[in-house]
């Protein structure tokens, strides 16, 4: 039997009122009874169950008092028991209430209201772009996904009925889970900056940045190491081919603003139409060659068209390296107020750079700056590519607007750049046609050579030829065989100079080739001589690319006055 210890603490008033006939007041009840007062203050323990005596009729219950703090305890010494506190319950989540919406927005849109439908479909995983407040290509694709998922008409325009179901506690996520409540903003994520160009063996951070955001396009599956190796090639040319960009697997300054844009299209998403442009310009400045390539039967860019010799920039003037697309902007001359001179057939390449002729210092054939004409194949420009007139109308006449430029610098080989280099018309100013490729010929170390003649730059000829190919079989020649003496020929003549104790001055003269065609004369290092002296022939290459239009000399062209405004620029 509980034994209990009454230390009734009163902090107020223990009645305000007698207390009418016959009345009991419960004052606590649990598992081990009922604790009443009577009306003469009596506290008495009942047992369990025990109901409090009835109030007479027509009595009306005295207010009940706060009868202050009680305890009840066992007979363990110095052990409470304090009755446990009714927990508060936990307040149901009221909806957040809906930022009103002015206007349906659609694509081209921007504002505060973009911004903020850009941040609740981050939220709740249809973005992954930039937030930006412009309503683009990526915004849109989000309001399609979210509005396929949650039971709407898939217009990719945030209306009314797209905007309450965004901020409703109903809203489904991306990844389908059950709907929650508007979550609290997150901060906006830092924009997107282009540091440097990204290839294969490239790691750091840049990497790892880089390997995370295809991965979340669902172009990148391996773990992300920091390490630009096979897959991470492979997911950069599968996102650049998703997205319309040149597909090289390396990722520059185009394709990473592209990948970290609301713009990029992730890999669930509608592949980006292929370019409408004919032709693709790839322009070599380490080689000064202009390439068009058309579409194979994969409407890929690797039929080869049309080659062209050309001058870039200078190391003080550099022509860009990158990706661009080429804008509308062209005139048949331009001027350039910077440097006082000419050119025709002026086709932009960015709002700085252009493909132009060889120069003029009047806007009249007649006025050529022959200078220009002759630096051809070396860096010369103050960042626009000079061609030949007839190349530059080929560009202007051909290249659409659309049309991707891909500048980049390829293996050194000017042996080859000078193929293509023609010389000067003098009357008519123009190029003459580059001569027919001649008969190979054939290769045999052990009879050559049976004159010698000197060699230096700007030789031609059979004896040329032969020096290449033994300079190739002894591992110092790695350029293309052309029977042409110039840079990539020296340089390999200077090495085996060096490696076999004579005289370096990069000339071929009869002691050099006496050597070289020599059992004595020592191979590259890390190469081994040939073990038969003759090797087999290898095909001369073709000197000259297939022409695309008719060939002989272009007739002048009449001296005219520019039909057009002539284009000002700074550039040349």
């Amino acid at each position: 039997m509980f034994h209990i210890k009454r230390t009734l603490i009163f902090f107020l008033l223990v009645t305000l009122f007698t207390l009418p006939a016959c009345a009991q007041t419960v004052l606590w009840e649990d598992e081990n009874g009922v604790l009443m007062m009577g009306d003469d203050g009596t506290v008495t323990l009942m047992p369990p169950g025990t109901t409090p005596a009835p109030t007479p009729d027509g009595a009306t219950p005295g207010p009940t008092a706060y009868l202050g703090e009680f305890f009840i305890e066992e007979d363990v010494p110095g052990e409470e028991i304090t009755p446990e506190p009714t927990p508060e319950p936990t307040p149901e989540p009221t909806a957040t209430p809906v930022p009103p919406l002015t206007a349906t927005l659609q694509y081209g849109d921007s504002g505060d209201e973009v911004l903020l439908a850009q941040q609740r479909f981050t939220d709740l995983g249809y973005y992954h772009g930039k937030l930006s407040g412009d309503f683009l290509e990526g915004t849109q694709a989000a309001a399609r996904r979210f509005q396929g998922m949650n039971g709407l008409s898939q217009t990719g325009k945030v209306d009314a009925a797209t905007w309450q179901r965004m901020f409703s506690a109903e809203a489904i996520a991306r990844d389908g889970s059950a709907p929650y409540a508007t979550p609290s903003p997150t901060p906006a994520p830092t924009p997107f900056a282009y540091r440097r160009i990204l290839r294969y063996g490239d790691s750091g951070e840049l990497v790892r940045a880089v390997q995370t955001r295809l991965g979340e396009l669902g172009f990148f599956d391996a773990k992300v190491s920091g390490g630009y190796y096979d897959a991470t090639q492979r997911a950069v040319r599968a996102f650049q081919e998703h997205n319309g960009l040149s597909a090289d697997g390396i990722a520059g300054e185009d394709t990473q603003t592209l990948l970290f844009s609301d713009d990029a299209r992730s890999a669930d998403e509608e592949k980006a139409a292929a370019p409408s442009a004919k032709y693709t310009l790839m322009v070599d400045v380490a080689n000064q060659i202009v390439r068009a390539f058309t579409y194979d039967a994969n409407g890929e860019y690797t039929v080869l068209v049309r080659e062209m010799i050309c001058s870039t920039g200078t190391d003080r003037y550099p022509t860009p390296l990158g990706t661009t697309i080429m804008p509308k902007k062209r005139a048949r001359w331009g001027y350039f107020p910077t440097w006082g001179s000419h050119a025709q057939y002026l086709t932009r390449i960015d709002p700085a750079n252009a493909f132009h002729s060889v120069l003029y210092t009047e806007p009249d054939e007649r006025t050529l700056a022959v200078n220009s004409f002759e630096q051809l194949g070396t860096p010369a420009s103050h960042g626009c590519v000079r061609l030949l007139v007839s190349d530059a109308k080929w560009i202007y006449d051909n290249c659409a607007e659309g049309t991707i430029i891909t500048v980049y610098e390829g293996e050194y080989d000017p042996e080859y750049t000078m193929t293509l280099k023609p010389t000067l018309n003098q009357s008519t100013l123009r190029e003459n046609p580059l001569p027919e490729p001649t008969p190979t010929p054939t290769y045999a170390r052990e009879n050559w050579p049976a004159e010698y003649r000197t060699l230096y730059r700007g030789r031609e000829g059979e004896d040329v030829y032969m020096v290449q190919m033994r300079l190739a079989e002894l591992g110092y020649y790695h350029g293309t065989v052309t029977g042409g003496y110039y840079g990539g020929t020296i340089k390999a003549v200077e090495a085996f100079q060096a490696r076999n104790g004579l005289t370096v001055d990069g000339a071929a003269g009869q002691a050099t080739q006496s050597v070289l065609f020599s059992d004595a004369a020592v191979a590259a290092e890390g190469m081994e001589p040939a073990a038969s002296p003759t090797p087999e022939a290898t095909d001369a290459p073709d000197v000259t690319p297939a022409p695309v239009e008719a060939a002989g000399t272009p007739a002048p062209e009449e001296t005219m006055t520019p039909d057009l405004v002539p284009v000002v620029d700074s550039v040349g």
